[in-house]
């Protein structure tokens, strides 16, 4: 039986011209041999309680990249089982469409690489199917935020 488990992350972007990039992190060190030479995701973690999905994806953002960011509205989820020490865990994941509104912070060590990359490149480099998938519905459906001034 796997116990369900609630997380929320962000899609950070920013447009340049006609392209749309967004942030991945990534770590090299210390990852199982499958992810090898890098594990390349989107910045997300669980829920603490007594916080919203949104306070979630505004806080892992900010931890994982040292982004403070707004939201722009909601982008998807991403559903995935995975084992850890004998459990089974189903984990959804809900993202939201984020926008930097301050310069980068240094951000935890969880991650030794921030970057920013073009939205369609992400969708072939995630390590993630499940994220990879998501990227690329989005842009499928071309449902993006609008451009906002900062």
């Amino acid at each position: 039986m796997s116990i369900p488990t609630t997380s929320a992350g962000g899609i950070l972007l920013r447009y340049e011209g006609n392209s749309i990039l967004i942030v991945i992190v990534q770590r090299e060190k210390g990852i199982e041999k499958k992810w090898a030479p890098a594990l390349r995701q989107l910045p997300k973690g669980g829920c603490r309680e007594g916080e919203s999905l949104e306070q979630t994806a505004l806080r892992e953002v900010l931890e994982e990249t040292g982004f403070k960011a707004k939201l722009l509205g909601k982008a998807g989820q991403a559903d995935w089982s995975y084992e850890r020490n004998g459990q089974m865990y189903h984990e959804t994941v809900h993202y939201y469409f984020l926008e930097p509104i301050e310069p980068p912070q240094a951000h935890d060590d969880e991650f030794e690489v921030v970057r920013w990359i073009k939205i369609e490149e992400a969708a072939k480099t995630l390590s993630y199917s499940e994220e990879r998938d998501l990227i690329a519905r989005i842009i499928a459906s071309g449902r993006f935020p609008q451009r906002t001034e900062q």
